[in-house]
């Protein structure tokens, strides 16, 4: 600060908060207190330091009730300063408020220290021409609180350096090119032929057609063997062909961009998400199972009526996000439930889902890592972790995680 700075008696300055993180903008914020501000000098250059820490570094915000430099006559400078030889640039903001603690005046600079200012005892960044001294005293516009306080709120962040950017494509060059061979006849070497029912404009059958679908055995047998399967050992040069009769073609289209890196949309996974979801657990393509499962649950609204259907659907599936909020809707449900419901057709080992259910309502401060009171979402997350298969019962996943604790 200049050599006209003088420190105020610690009972003029009062900091409110010494550090305190913004939820709106995730700044950190410093809130000040300058009491008898009305009976401060208004020399020009003469300034009154307020210290403050952050970031490691001592920070003197220089109030100036006179003016600093080329200001303009009558008004209020303010300047912030860094007192460390370091570089570092930072976004700040300084607001003045009034006694009822609105904002009547906030203006904001970024700004990068290098070290000088300290050198040279100058302000390094502020505002010549802050608010003016006379609106500060006028009482009609409220500023100054009990003991002729003005307040000042100083909100502060380092600046983060840019990061290098790398286009999305260099990242994923294998699976563009993957992509890009999806349905491709020239580099092909099978293809499946899919049918589908035509229909005549009465709606009577008419007879099949098919739908073909180029594929690249090598593909299909990382991943997805089963499909790979289906066209035998021999590869003899031509091109194998198989015929696929129970599964609509465009949702074995999903089914193949999918294995082809793929990204089905929620929208289609949601419009075919129990034909997705049989034809990718025939097929063993767990991944798009799983999407289908989770369109399939923000989908349904369970009810009274279709709630023990939608169980056995998820248990003969084993479509374990579907079928815990099932039986959780039944728990909160138990009594209208019970009196319409029939539950004549539910395997028994249902009745355990309904046990856990039961126990995690009611205990609400159980333990965390405790394996058998899981969600299903937090047991499929431990096992991808440790590289195991997430596509099971509930039973089945604890089991894992168990057998692999170690």
């Amino acid at each position: 600060m200049s050599s006209a700075a003088a420190a105020l008696p610690l009972h003029r300055i009062r900091i409110i908060n010494d550090a305190s993180v913004s939820k709106s903008t995730k700044m950190t914020q410093f809130k000040f207190l300058i009491k008898k501000f009305d009976t401060l000098p208004t020399a020009r250059n003469h300034c009154v330091p307020i210290e403050f820490t952050f970031n490691g570094h001592k920070w003197i915000l220089g109030v100036y009730p006179g003016g600093l430099g080329v200001s303009a006559n009558g008004y209020v400078s303010i300047y912030l300063g860094l007192c460390a030889e370091v570089n570092i640039a930072v976004t700040f903001a300084v607001a003045l408020l009034d006694k009822f603690g609105h904002p009547k005046r906030v203006r904001r600079i970024n700004h990068r220290f290098d070290g000088t200012g300290v050198i040279k005892k100058l302000p390094s960044s502020g505002w010549n021409d802050f608010i003016a001294h006379s609106d500060i005293l006028d009482a009609s516009k409220n500023i100054l609180g009990d003991d002729d306080e003005l307040t000042l709120v100083v909100s502060i962040e380092i600046e983060q350096p840019a990061t290098a950017f790398v286009p999305i494509d260099a990242k994923h060059t294998l699976v563009k090119m993957i992509q890009g061979m999806f349905r491709d006849q020239e580099t092909a070497d099978v293809l499946f032929e899919v049918s589908k029912m035509e229909a005549n404009e009465d709606g009577t059958k008419r007879g099949k057609s098919y739908v073909h679908f180029p594929a690249h055995r090598s593909i299909l047998q990382g991943c997805a063997p089963m499909l790979a399967a289906l066209f035998g050992t021999s590869n003899k040069g031509e091109l194998a062909t198989v015929a696929v009769h129970d599964v609509k073609p465009k949702v074995f289209r999903h089914l193949l961009w999918y294995v082809y890196g793929g990204t089905v949309s929620n929208e289609a996974l949601k419009a075919d998400a129990k034909d997705i979801i049989d034809t990718a657990d025939k097929y063993s393509i767990a991944g798009l199972k799983l999407a289908a499962e989770a369109a399939l649950v923000e989908s349904t609204n369970i009810t009274v009526e279709n709630a023990i259907d939608n169980l056995l659907y998820a248990d003969s599936k084993n479509l374990a996000v579907l079928k815990e909020a099932v039986v959780d809707f039944l728990v909160d449900n138990g009594k209208e439930v019970s009196s319409k419901a029939s539950f004549n057709d539910l395997p028994g080992h249902v009745v355990k889902d309904v046990l856990v259910a039961t126990a995690r309502k009611e205990d609400k401060k159980r333990d965390a890592d405790d394996i058998d009171m899981m969600r299903v979402s937090e047991l499929r997350r431990k096992l991808h972790q440790k590289g195991l298969d997430v596509d099971g019962s509930r039973e089945a996943m604890i089991d894992a995680l168990k057998s692999n604790s170690f």
